[in-house]
């Protein structure tokens, strides 16, 4: 899902880090760290978004979910080299996430978490906290400074919180760690900021605790020729640090599926 209006057969290839598209198949987008040449038309290298991590960071995420409207439903990845060790990809369940949600800490801390609106946006620079699942500290907006850069939406997404999955009917969550600040989905779409960015990521910090919880967490140690393929309402994931394979490859394509408007995650109330 490219940035251009009429690539209506293009899967979205931008978000927190861009990467690399082929130019044969340009909805099919290069992650991990890697250098290739001539590869299906493209010549370049990365050093991975994450690989500044300490060994234990986490950005846990549901996909496109702070720069498209509406966020990619199926995502998937197909590993082509990966190191001796490390680079494994962490998943959790979303729907059992909200079936663990601490109700009473997270109403003394704001709303109850079925009206929560969370607003998204993809910020210049950013702290993520160790478990990832929110922001310590933020300032300036990506794609702001430098226009080059490839957002999709500049102005941020408002997603429910808690959402019923269109397909199966479940009560499940989705979000991010790029969270700007709460809203009540009461107030409908002026999305008026209830609680702001600190209040706000504290909150999202509770509301993800129990699911994300070791005991609730699939690790995927990728083999070559591994195609995985995840729904991001009803799974939420993060990458993990480049340290444990310095000076290896990991290189897997990536297409996340253009969503439709009938798709958009849907309030669990409505």
């Amino acid at each position: 899902f490219t940035h251009q209006p009429d690539d209506v057969n293009q899967s979205y290839t931008g978000g927190a880090g861009t990467q690399h598209r082929l130019p044969d198949y340009p909805s099919i987008a290069l992650v991990g760290t890697y250098r290739v040449k001539n590869f299906h038309g493209l010549t370049a290298e990365s050093t991975g978004v994450y690989n500044q991590w300490h060994p234990n960071q986490r950005a846990w995420h549901c996909d496109g979910l702070a720069d498209t409207h509406p966020p990619p439903d199926i995502t998937t990845m197909r590993c082509l080299k990966t190191p001796s060790r490390g680079g494994e990809t962490l998943f959790a369940c979303s729907v059992k996430a909200a079936e663990l949600l601490n109700i009473s800490t997270l109403e003394a801390m704001g709303p109850s978490p079925e009206d929560v609106v969370v607003n998204y946006r993809l910020f210049g620079k950013y702290e993520i906290a160790s478990e990832g699942t929110h922001l310590i500290s933020a300032r300036g907006y990506k794609g702001e400074a430098d226009k080059g850069e490839e957002v999709n939406l500049k102005e941020g997404t408002s997603v429910p919180l808690v959402i019923r999955e269109r397909h199966s009917g479940k009560r499940s969550l989705v979000g991010s760690y790029h969270v700007e600040s709460i809203s009540y989905l009461k107030d409908g779409a002026d999305h008026e900021s209830r609680l702001e960015f600190n209040d706000a990521n504290r909150y999202m910090s509770e509301v993800w605790r129990p699911g994300l919880a070791g005991k609730n967490i699939y690790k995927h140690t990728w083999q070559i020729g591994d195609l995985v393929v995840w729904s991001n309402r009803l799974v939420i994931h993060t990458a993990t640090s480049t340290s444990s394979y310095a000076g290896e490859d990991r290189l897997h394509t990536r297409i996340r599926m253009r969503s439709q408007p009938e798709d958009s995650p849907v309030a669990w109330k409505a």
